[in-house]
């Protein structure tokens, strides 16, 4: 997969922008505060129809505008393809595939893959377990739909179980309501739980092999955090928890397990990265997860997706710079940075000022 050309209109700071992309490195150069950023935003929402930062539509609009656009030239395997996202402050934004409207978000996702790596990223290591299962669910619909869609109706069974948990019912009267959503729940769970178990087995292979190529003397470990048993089956298991918490999540009024409350844990030699890897390791363990979903994604789509790594070079060292941009050269990359790195290969260099490709 590669971009070749990204086309904006009054989208942050830029006005008018058409930036021609090439195979391999391509370095977004430029001082502080001119929109090298902005530029991966815009990749990332049109890959997955919303900001990294979580910014709503309207902010996203330069402030002298009313109406704001994207566009994406890129080539995949199955051949050229194009995406059009517009932003309007009064309206809500639509997008176009090959020039033909969607009508549903869940029509975008997988068009465009991507893999992006901000300084942000390093709450992935040491923030809120919403942060992992944001990661998780992101990565995993970009390559399997049916994954997405599950995530909906899991969500769907478990309001409407929650909701029976906060009504004014008697217990009695809530024990039985739950007797019908429950078995709902248990199945969607187990289907999320499977694909995720898969997924990070997958990340944790690439994961340590990467992490031992760039830090030499340092062991990775990642697993998913639930309360499944060895002994028992994910569906086993989750009927019995839900059986055992049912009394607890009616006095509390929501339920208290399930894949919306489940973790990842990151480890380095066998410690826990939240808790005792300084912040060098943390954020160079979020930038090796990053790597890693690099060969995940190639092996479900049959091609890598496209990696966006914004200001990542200025926390490493020389050796590290160079054994990751070395890494990189096997798809298309683009790197935001201040200054150009000493490479030994051809790369693309394109300079940002104010806005604008100069």
């Amino acid at each position: 997969m590669k971009i070749d050309r990204v086309t904006l209109m009054n989208f942050r700071n830029y006005q008018q922008a058409s930036v021609e992309l090439h195979d391999g490195i391509n370095f977004i150069v430029g001082a502080n505060a001119q929109g090298k950023t902005n530029l991966l935003e815009s990749i990332f929402l049109s890959s997955v129809g919303k900001s990294p930062k979580n910014s709503k539509d309207k902010q996203i609009i330069n402030f002298n505008a009313e109406r704001a656009k994207i566009e994406i030239d890129f080539s995949t395997r199955a051949g050229k393809k194009n995406i059009e996202i517009f932003l309007d402050k009064a309206n809500k934004k639509s997008i176009k595939i090959n020039k033909l409207n969607i009508l549903k978000l869940t029509e975008l996702v997988g068009t465009l893959s991507v893999v992006y790596f901000s300084p942000d990223e390093l709450k992935l290591i040491k923030e809120v377990p919403e942060d992992r299962r944001n990661f998780l669910d992101i990565s995993i619909s970009q390559f399997d739909r049916p994954y997405l869609y599950e995530l909906m109706r899991y969500d769907k069974i478990l309001r409407q179980r929650n909701a029976i948990l906060k009504s004014d019912a008697s217990v009695d009267a809530k024990t039985e309501q739950l007797k019908l959503f429950t078995p709902q729940l248990i199945a969607s769970a187990k289907n999320i739980i499977s694909k995720r178990l898969q997924f990070i087995e997958k990340l944790k292979g690439y994961a340590q092999n990467i992490h031992t190529n760039i830090t030499l003397d340092e062991t990775l470990d990642i697993q998913y955090s639930y309360s499944q048993k060895p002994d028992l089956s994910i569906e086993e298991d989750l009927a019995r928890e839900y059986e055992r918490v049912l009394s607890k999540d009616i006095e509390l009024g929501y339920t208290t397990i399930g894949p919306h409350r489940d973790d990842i844990i990151f480890r380095i030699d066998d410690k826990d990265c939240k808790y005792y890897a300084s912040q060098g390791q943390q954020r160079t363990v979020a930038l090796v997860v990053k790597l890693a979903l690099m060969g995940v994604v190639r092996d479900e789509i049959g091609e890598f997706p496209i990696l966006l790594l914004d200001d990542v070079l200025s926390e490493l060292d020389m050796d590290r710079q160079t054994r990751l941009i070395n890494l990189c050269r096997h798809y298309q990359t683009i790197i935001t940075c201040t200054a150009i790195p000493s490479v030994d290969f051809n790369v693309n260099i394109i300079k940002i000022k104010n806005g604008a490709v100069v």
